[in-house]
């Protein structure tokens, strides 16, 4: 009996730092704002590991109203008005540099929607021009990024994110008789709205 207590602790004692490798590593929430300009701002949230992570933003872009009058006896008055909304879905990873720096490399795919409204009338309040345009973009997005972690907690960091998207692109005036433009193209970037700084909150680690 006494031989077979010892039999079970010594294989206990083999098998349970062999479990413990298996365990997976510790996962983590992480939710911040990301923004590239005063009108390009959105929300990211991140779940995984310490390496690897998925990730889902939210983005308003192009933020943007005007009503500009200048002498009513000569030039009239503008008025334009415009909003995008996007979002995108995928992976990153991490690459340690030193100390709390870290490298991030993935990609992403998302979905862009813009729109502009631009009246413009006469010193009479005659409509000389009323154009509006949309525009949607799937696009794929590569991830180049730096993070700096503070305390395991706070999270600092800056991307770029080279993209590649097809723009739809509708153009609609109306003058004296209505017309529609449509374009279609593709399009690289270096500096999109996803691109930028930002800063979250770490949890569940």
């Amino acid at each position: 009996m006494k031989k077979l207590i010892i039999v079970i602790l010594l294989a206990g004692c083999l098998i349970s730092p062999a479990l413990a490798q298996q365990n997976p590593s510790p996962r983590f929430h992480e939710f911040g704002i990301i923004f590239s300009d005063l009108n390009n701002f959105g929300l990211r949230y991140k779940y995984g590991g310490d390496k690897s992570r998925f990730r889902f933003s939210l983005l308003t872009m192009n933020l943007l109203s005007s009503n500009l009058s200048s002498d009513q006896s000569s030039s009239g008055t503008i008025k334009q008005t415009g909003y995008g909304a996007g979002f995108r879905i995928g992976f990153d990873n991490k690459v340690p540099l030193f100390g709390s720096f870290s490298l991030l490399l993935g990609a992403e795919a998302g979905l862009n929607y813009n729109y502009s409204h631009l009246i413009q009338t006469d010193p009479s309040g005659t409509t000389n021009l009323d154009q509006t345009e949309t525009s949607l973009a799937p696009g794929l997005s590569f991830i180049f990024g730096v993070n700096y972690v503070v305390k395991d907690h706070l999270v600092l960091g800056a991307e770029i994110n080279p993209t590649v998207s097809y723009v739809n692109d509708v153009t609609k005036h109306k003058q004296t008789q209505e017309f529609e433009l449509k374009t279609k193209s593709i399009a690289f970037s270096l500096a999109t709205a996803g691109a930028g700084l930002y800063i979250a909150y770490r949890f569940g680690k």
